[in-house]
């Protein structure tokens, strides 16, 4: 099972590239052949996508941004108050969305990702450590 910081991992993800955006992802792919822009913008695109993680722990939420230059936001999962999914109907076909986070120290959202996969799942396993509900490991 994965670790991160000591605590068992929950869930890790970074947004979907083709499920995101398939329209974008084809066209890089056509674009591969001409001079190989597609391929740089291709690896442009999985850089940015990658650099976007979010990973949930029993204790607390993690958003880390970026690859070379990282910033990270870090919220107990005991202090959150709110969790919003939003998904519109083909991000729903495709199993993606948008969450986002919000703690009791803020007045907006702390987290806020888009193209998330499972957003279900993601808000599940955060309102049952808020709940206090246990798992069986």
């Amino acid at each position: 099972m994965r670790r991160y910081q000591g605590s068992k991992v929950l869930y890790f993800s970074f947004p979907s590239m083709f499920r995101n955006d398939p329209a974008r992802w084809l066209l890089y792919f056509i674009l591969i052949p001409a001079l190989g822009a597609g391929l740089v913008l291709m690896v442009r695109w999985w850089f940015k996508n990658y650099g976007n993680r979010l990973v949930l722990t029993a204790e607390e939420a993690t958003y880390i941004k970026g690859v070379f230059n990282t910033s990270m936001t870090e919220i107990r999962i005991a202090d959150i108050r709110a969790v919003e999914v939003h998904q519109q109907f083909w991000e729903k076909m495709v199993g993606i969305g948008t969450i986002r986070i919000a703690s009791a120290g803020s007045d907006g959202w702390e987290i806020d990702i888009q193209g998330m996969p499972s957003p279900g799942k993601i808000r599940h396993i955060i309102n049952e450590g808020r709940h206090g509900a246990s798992s069986d490991d």
